[in-house]
């Protein structure tokens, strides 16, 4: 991507005028990652078909190096290939795709602001001609500082260096019973955002950065904090960084095992307590 989409510095987000006048780039793979046969019915004139769990985990654990080369391969991107995600549940799976990417050492991807929904708004092009793209080479390589582990995470417990932020639902943090399929609780010391607080609700988009950089500092976060985001199983924490990295905190991670891989150690639980969030919407339990 040879100018920024936002003029923002190297933001994670394009905007859909943006992606509007670049529709013909041949650099460009738009990636359709909603769950269902939505692409079948209409999608972005252009966009691929992800053809695959939006998920991508496997195990409980991030997808492979080997079968993500080949998915990516298979949709045409390789080193030099800008990729655009987008959804319509505000970005979940699109941010999913967009971190597994970057953990996976791919620099040039994007989400696009306000996904399907805000496109569709705009009465954007759309079809549902299905575009079949030429096979590319795709090497996968794990990155650092986008993951980290169990052992990380216990070992940063009080660390003011280190925050370890809970972005699971309200229902998910006060949960007190054992009705669910995890122990009720949190990482001791944790603090709480439900992970959709920084969408608009109006528009499907991303909160104006100035504005998420409030929110973050009000939980007592810094930008030169290395911030451990978690949640069930590591989808909507991978929202979360994504959200994080946009409004200049550099340091967010994703916990990919997150309080399902946590919840069967031996280590703490931290009982529930008052959650410092807003009530808004709570979103997918992933």
């Amino acid at each position: 991507m040879s100018e920024d989409p936002n003029n923002s510095g190297d933001s994670p987000l394009v905007t859909a005028a943006w992606l509007d006048e670049h529709l013909d780039d041949p650099a460009l793979r738009i990636v359709d990652t909603r769950k269902g046969d939505g692409y079948t019915t209409s999608h972005i004139a252009g966009a691929l078909c992800l053809d695959a769990s939006p998920f991508l985990r496997d195990n409980g654990d991030v997808i492979g190096a080997r079968e993500f080369a080949q998915l990516m391969s298979r949709l045409g991107i390789d080193t030099g290939t800008t990729v655009i995600a987008y959804d319509d549940g505000n970005n979940l799976f699109a941010a999913r795709l967009w971190w597994v990417l970057k953990y996976y050492g791919h620099v040039d991807v994007r989400v696009l602001d306000g996904g399907w929904d805000h496109w569709v708004a705009g009465n954007r092009p759309c079809n549902s001609a299905v575009t079949t793209p030429v096979p590319a080479r795709f090497e996968a390589r794990a990155t650092a500082g986008w993951n980290v582990d169990t052992e990380t995470v216990a070992a940063s417990i009080a660390k003011p260096e280190r925050v370890i932020l809970d972005v699971r639902s309200d229902a998910e943090w006060l949960r007190v019973d054992d009705s669910g399929s995890t122990p009720p609780g949190h990482i001791p010391g944790a603090v709480h955002l439900v992970w959709s607080d920084v969408i608009d609700p109006g528009n499907s988009c991303f909160k104006p950065a100035a504005g998420l950089r409030t929110m973050f500092h009000d939980l007592g976060l810094r930008p030169d904090q290395e911030i451990l985001v978690y949640c069930l199983g590591g989808i909507r924490a991978a929202h979360s960084v994504l959200a994080l990295r946009h409004a200049g905190f550099g340091h967010a991670r994703n916990y990919e095992g997150s309080w399902a891989a946590w919840s069967r150690t031996d280590l703490p639980l931290e009982p529930a307590q008052r959650s410092t969030s807003r009530p808004t919407m709570s979103g997918a339990n992933t």
